[in-house]
């Protein structure tokens, strides 16, 4: 082959196999780039997901005290002044308690639903439980507390599941929560812990009604003798632990959240007691 004719081969093959290289070279970095943007969005998917998890761990209950406060939407100030008496402190020292409001869904104005609303806004989270029981326009005064308490315990190890203890307490209740964590401690893990603040009470179970409240056991059996009638059956005088605070062990939140006794006490007592008749 002619020298001329041989370069000439040499040149195409050249041209050709440059074309080649810069055409791998190409596709190479086109499936580097295209690479680097899967990773890029499975890496911002990942970084969503992280963030995700960790607001939602940030709202999900620790796993040792859930606390109720019993209140309603035309107490706004009372409020106020729990979370910065009670949630604020109680964060500063970082006591392992996840706090709510307790409201009722029943009989709310649509002006209390509002209230509910602007609070939500001005305070920038929503820190209230809107849990089935009455409030003022179906029902209110201390009906309403009770119906709330049961409703709460109801719905608390529903909403918040895996806590060592669930506890309620009035709107105008003084709850430290780091100490009542500490004492609760020692508690934790055992069968059926029933707590709070201790008073005595004898019923009427065929009226459905209470007789011989005292502070005391001696009170108490004084007062069944003297305040209850004695042509009724009574049961009691009993210890009860009343609306300032009652806590729960996680176990016996379960079972009262799941018992159909606790449910058809609930719905008797709806159906037989009123506003008027407490």
């Amino acid at each position: 082959m002619p020298a001329d004719s041989l370069a000439s081969v040499v040149g195409e093959l050249q041209g050709v196999l440059s074309k080649d290289v810069s055409n791998a070279v190409a596709q190479e970095r086109s499936l580097l780039s295209e690479r680097r943007r899967v990773f890029h969005r499975l890496h911002r998917q990942r970084r969503r997901r992280r963030g995700a998890a960790h607001a939602a761990a940030q709202e999900s209950p620790p796993t040792f005290l859930v606390l109720g406060f019993v209140t309603n939407p035309r107490t706004p100030k009372t409020r106020e002044w729990i979370r910065q008496t009670v949630l604020v402190p109680a964060a500063e020292v970082g006591a392992p308690a996840l706090i709510r409001f307790v409201v009722g869904k029943r009989g709310l104005s649509p002006r209390d639903v509002q209230q509910l609303d602007d609070e939500r806004r001005r305070v920038g989270k929503d820190d209230f439980a809107v849990v089935d029981a009455s409030d003022f326009n179906e029902a209110g005064g201390i009906y309403s507390c009770i119906d709330k308490l049961f409703a709460w315990f109801r719905h608390a190890p529903v909403a918040y599941p895996g806590a060592s203890f669930y506890a309620k307490a009035d709107d105008d209740s003084f709850v430290d929560v780091a100490r009542l964590a500490s004492f609760l401690r020692p508690a934790a893990g055992l069968p059926r812990v029933y707590g709070g603040y201790l008073q005595y009470d004898s019923f009427v179970t065929e009226e459905w009604r209470h007789c011989g409240w005292s502070a005391g056991p001696v009170g108490a059996a004084h007062a069944r003798r003297h305040g209850c009638p004695k042509e009724r059956r009574v049961y009691g005088p009993f210890p009860f632990v009343v609306g300032a605070l009652t806590v729960m062990g996680g176990d016996l939140g379960d079972w009262f959240a799941s018992s159909p006794h606790v449910a058809r006490l609930v719905e008797k007592g709806r159906g037989t007691c009123s506003q008027q008749e407490v």
